[in-house]
């Protein structure tokens, strides 16, 4: 496990240098109402570990895994996990941000509300998006991005409104939960996306 983790590590910073440095200066920046550090938080829990899908696709990778000594639940959780580091990372980078830059911008109960938001629906995508992609591959799972992005933040739209005028169910008091929930929901898909990995058509 480490061992792959080392060798996703190691294309991330051969190819994608400029994504992390993005990625760190754009979450460490005060958020001046536009919410790009949040953004960038979802951007490094799913962009990074879709072009890490690109690039094994590319490079056969599944083909060379295949002759090594790794389960499929090696080579599927090594993916999750990396996806779950990249996203921590951005988390720690939007901390500091908060911490060095809070003063005169949104107050921190908001800002841990749209983080804890933002960390939802990023879990949700993955729980839901990489069974795809190990099914699939990040060429034609691209478009399939597209339409569970849009689908998700439809639902979550419709529920934000749905929701606005009851007092029990505030924001605040259902970001934990829901959070809990897309957590729970992104480990079970990794069984979903161990089977779809067997049976891949790419």
């Amino acid at each position: 496990m480490k061992a792959l983790l080392y060798k996703d590590l190691c294309v991330l910073w051969k190819q994608m240098k400029f994504v992390i440095f993005m990625v760190a200066i754009f979450c460490l920046m005060p958020d001046t109402g536009f919410s790009l550090n949040t953004f960038f938080v979802a951007y490094a829990g799913l962009i990074i570990p879709v072009t890490l899908f690109a690039y094994d696709e590319r490079a056969k990778w599944d083909s060379l895994a295949a002759m090594m000594p790794y389960s499929t639940r090696d080579l599927v959780l090594s993916r999750y996990l990396f996806g779950w580091l990249s996203t921590v990372f951005a988390v720690l980078c939007y901390l500091v941000g908060q911490l060095l830059f809070s003063s005169g911008h949104k107050p921190a109960g908001e800002s841990a509300l749209i983080l804890t938001v933002t960390l939802a629906i990023t879990l949700v995508v993955q729980a839901v998006y990489f069974p795809i992609l190990f099914r699939l591959g990040a060429e034609k799972g691209r478009l399939v991005m597209l339409v569970v992005i849009v689908g998700i933040m439809v639902v979550v739209g419709v529920a934000a409104d749905l929701l606005r005028d009851t007092p029990l169910a505030a924001p605040g008091f259902l970001a934990p939960p829901v959070l809990l929930v897309a957590a729970l929901l992104c480990l079970a898909s990794v069984k979903v996306a161990e089977k779809q990995y067997a049976q891949r058509v790419w």
